[in-house]
Protein backbone atom coordinates (compact mmCIF):
# COMPACT_ATOMS: atom_id res chain seq x y z
CA UNK A 1 0.00 0.00 0.00
CA UNK A 2 1.72 3.61 -0.84
CA UNK A 3 0.71 6.16 1.91
CA UNK A 4 -1.77 8.32 1.16
CA UNK A 5 -1.76 12.42 2.55
CA UNK A 6 -3.71 14.83 2.55
CA UNK A 7 -4.49 18.33 4.47
CA UNK A 8 -7.93 18.81 6.06
CA UNK A 9 -8.47 22.16 8.02
CA UNK A 10 -4.50 22.88 8.60
CA UNK A 11 -4.41 19.46 9.70
CA UNK A 12 -2.21 16.50 8.09
CA UNK A 13 -4.31 13.02 7.32
CA UNK A 14 -2.28 10.18 6.49
CA UNK A 15 -2.87 6.33 5.45
CA UNK A 16 0.21 3.90 5.90
CA UNK A 17 1.35 0.64 5.80
CA UNK A 18 3.21 -0.12 9.09
CA UNK A 19 4.47 -3.69 10.30
CA UNK A 20 1.76 -5.35 8.29
CA UNK A 21 -0.82 -3.17 8.94
CA UNK A 22 -2.97 0.09 7.56
CA UNK A 23 -2.04 3.02 9.99
CA UNK A 24 -4.23 6.06 10.14
CA UNK A 25 -2.10 9.23 11.82
CA UNK A 26 -4.03 12.68 12.11
CA UNK A 27 -0.82 15.30 12.63
CA UNK A 28 1.59 12.54 13.11
CA UNK A 29 -0.10 11.21 15.88
CA UNK A 30 -1.83 7.15 15.27
CA UNK A 31 -5.59 7.14 15.71
CA UNK A 32 -6.84 3.79 16.50
CA UNK A 33 -9.60 2.71 14.49
CA UNK A 34 -11.80 -0.41 13.76
CA UNK A 35 -13.72 -2.20 11.19
CA UNK A 36 -17.22 -3.22 11.58
CA UNK A 37 -18.18 -6.46 9.75
CA UNK A 38 -20.05 -5.12 6.74
CA UNK A 39 -17.05 -2.96 5.73
CA UNK A 40 -17.30 0.46 7.77
CA UNK A 41 -14.56 1.73 9.39
CA UNK A 42 -14.90 3.70 13.15
CA UNK A 43 -12.62 5.97 15.37
CA UNK A 44 -12.44 4.48 18.48
CA UNK A 45 -12.28 8.45 19.56
CA UNK A 46 -15.49 8.94 17.37
CA UNK A 47 -17.12 5.91 17.64
CA UNK A 48 -20.85 7.10 16.48
CA UNK A 49 -19.94 7.63 13.07
CA UNK A 50 -19.26 5.07 10.41
CA UNK A 51 -17.78 5.34 6.85
CA UNK A 52 -16.66 3.42 4.14
CA UNK A 53 -13.38 5.29 3.62
CA UNK A 54 -11.14 6.12 6.39
CA UNK A 55 -9.83 9.32 5.12
CA UNK A 56 -13.44 11.15 5.08
CA UNK A 57 -13.58 9.32 8.57
CA UNK A 58 -10.50 11.13 9.19
CA UNK A 59 -11.93 14.54 8.13
CA UNK A 60 -14.88 14.41 9.44
CA UNK A 61 -13.05 13.71 13.27
CA UNK A 62 -11.27 16.95 12.54
CA UNK A 63 -14.67 18.81 12.14
CA UNK A 64 -16.04 17.68 15.42
CA UNK A 65 -12.90 18.55 16.91
CA UNK A 66 -13.16 21.76 16.05
CA UNK A 67 -16.81 21.78 16.95
CA UNK A 68 -16.24 20.42 19.84
CA UNK A 69 -13.47 22.70 20.99
CA UNK A 70 -15.73 26.02 19.66
CA UNK A 71 -18.25 24.61 22.40
CA UNK A 72 -15.76 24.59 24.91
CA UNK A 73 -14.61 28.01 24.25
CA UNK A 74 -18.05 29.75 24.23
CA UNK A 75 -19.18 27.32 27.39
CA UNK A 76 -15.97 28.95 28.99
CA UNK A 77 -16.36 32.36 28.26
CA UNK A 78 -20.70 32.03 29.38
CA UNK A 79 -19.09 31.04 33.12
CA UNK A 80 -16.66 33.98 33.13
CA UNK A 81 -13.56 31.63 31.86
CA UNK A 82 -14.19 29.31 34.50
Amino acid sequence: MNPERQEHEGHSIELREWKGKRELLIDGAPVRYAQLPGGLYFLDAYAFDWTDNLMELARRFIDYRRRAEKVRRDRASDRGGR
